[in-house]
């Protein structure tokens, strides 16, 4: 099948081991009804030397439509690359999608900045129509306001069409296109897709869709509060597909909230069970959303960690939040994960809107009383589409260049958020607080074995690397000298990943 479309990946992501999900998701649906596609993407680069491979194989391909994709962070440069898109291939048409195009049409559509459509929202069905539209040549402004779900020029003003109706069964997609991409680059063992367990795995959905209403988070304005599964069956299909092509260890359900409905998790866990994958996994939920006779089902079936949510050890905080749980429903949660024996990562908030001393001394205490395999603190930075975001009455897209996953410094990040985005109350130095958490809660950058408190922290997360079970996994897994080398250079490993992400000028 001749190619039509091209989906370029951000060049920010060349060292990301996360695959692009919804790219693969697209380009199967688009072949399944015809027409062909590719994704574009060089992985392992730098951002800069990974945009101009890129560009070479865009050259290569000529495609007659190019899809690009991009968060918040990456807003201005997805405009950099679509001015040098229109001006290499200016008989292509340039569309956007994914969860700023959605938000924020408005940022990327306007003249003269190349990009002709926004695909907002769920992208499949939308995608398929615009893009029949465009093959067909029926682009007339008439015609493209009837096309749900996205945003364009008609004339000079912008026009954001119907919304569209969301995928109410997620089993009519078709099975992701992973042929697409560097299988061997993504199914390397790293401590990224379970996070802080070596493993070979990939990134799987099970649905779409969350229906809590935390004030900090975007995704419930992206697929909506109403959850939409995929069939089990179609699930583990999915999985044992890319254990028989790469040879996978693990996986990691990309859900919101996986646990939320208790027979879809069961179903899995029958059907993962039943095919005799032996995988270790994980996933996301929440801790008022742990039951023991399912997590003892989920362990069985070869679950080894649940990243939660739990943000503070605050009871007021946790409702300004929204979240939704209570401290006794946190330790709980905890709790039952440590009897069954399931590995716990706990992500924690700081600089959450009027939040206290007193609030941050009750986080730090709670961290310490669930003594979680891995505790992450993490700044809040308001984003579009969050309350947060609107309550600040929004921020200027060149913030984000600093407020992103790759700041040009730790310094000049740390200083941005005290002037401008210092969201708490209390009048406590970021950078000494964070200093503070970093000596009892280190990152795996920053782990000195001379520190008590370090040691401590690291034993506990790497205890289960010398469990029989996980070990004679690695012996006889596929990638087995691949994991011998990841051990015995773990420490290479980790400096050259972070060299790499604080550079794009190599």
């Amino acid at each position: 099948m001749s190619s039509k479309i091209a989906f370029l990946s951000p060049s920010g992501r060349s060292l990301s081991m996360r695959p692009p999900l919804a790219y693969l998701s697209l380009s199967a649906f688009l072949e399944e009804n015809g027409i062909g596609s590719d994704i574009v993407e060089s992985k392992g680069f730098s951002a800069k030397k990974s945009l101009e491979k890129s560009f070479e194989k865009l050259h290569r391909l000529k495609p007659e439509i190019i899809g690009l994709t991009c968060l918040t962070t990456e807003v201005l440069e997805a405009r950099a690359v679509a001015q040098r898109l229109h001006k290499e291939f200016p008989e292509s048409t340039l569309i956007v999608g994914g969860v700023h195009p959605t938000l924020r049409p408005q940022d990327l559509i306007f003249e003269n900045n190349g990009i002709d459509y926004a695909v907002m929202g769920e992208g499949e069905e939308t995608s398929l129509e615009l893009v029949q539209k465009i093959l067909a040549n029926d682009v007339s402004g008439k015609t493209m306001g009837k096309v749900q779900g996205i945003a364009f020029l008609n004339g000079k003003k912008l026009e954001i069409t119907e919304k569209r109706p969301l995928i109410k069964d997620l089993s009519v997609l078709p099975s992701p296109n992973y042929g697409k991409i560097d299988m061997d680059f993504y199914t390397k063992p790293d401590i990224y897709c379970i996070r802080g367990v070596p493993i070979s795995g990939f990134y799987f959905f099970t649905s779409r869709g969350c229906p809590f209403a935390c004030q900090f988070c975007v995704n419930k304005n992206l697929f909506g509060r109403t959850i939409r599964y995929k069939d089990p069956v179609k699930v583990v299909e999915d999985i044992e597909a890319v254990v028989k092509k790469n040879g996978i260890d693990g996986f990691y359900f990309y859900d919101d909230t996986f646990t939320v409905n208790r027979k879809h998790v069961e179903k899995i866990c029958s059907e993962l069970k039943e095919r005799k994958l032996d995988l270790i996994w994980g996933c996301e939920t929440r801790v008022n959303l742990v039951y023991k006779d399912l997590m003892v089902a989920m362990k069985k079936a070869g679950c080894v960690q649940i990243d939660f949510g739990v943000e503070s050890g605050s009871e007021i905080n946790l409702k300004r939040l929204q979240k939704g749980i209570t401290v006794p429903e946190i330790k709980n949660g905890f709790k039952i994960c440590k009897e069954v024996g399931i590995r716990t990562f706990a992500n924690f908030m700081l600089n959450t809107p009027d939040e206290t001393e007193q609030d941050v001394e009750e986080t730090i205490q709670l961290a310490r009383e669930l003594n979680a395999n891995v505790s992450i603190f993490n700044v809040t930075t308001p984003f579009p589409g969050t309350e947060i975001y609107d309550r600040l009455g929004g921020v200027p897209l060149e913030d984000y260049e600093t407020l992103g996953p790759n700041p040009t410094s730790f310094n000049v990040w740390l200083s941005m958020i005290e002037t401008k985005y210092k969201l708490s109350e209390h009048k406590m130095p970021l950078g000494t607080l964070l200093e503070r958490l970093n000596k009892e809660f280190p990152s795996i950058h920053s782990l000195s074995f001379g520190n008590p408190k370090h040691l401590a922290r690291f034993l506990n997360n790497m205890a289960f690397l010398f469990k029989p079970s996980y070990i004679a996994k690695l012996l006889k897994s596929k990638h087995r000298k691949q994991y011998l080398d990841f051990l015995l250079h773990v420490s290479d490993y980790l400096k050259a990943q972070k060299n790499l992400e604080e550079s794009e000028d190599q």
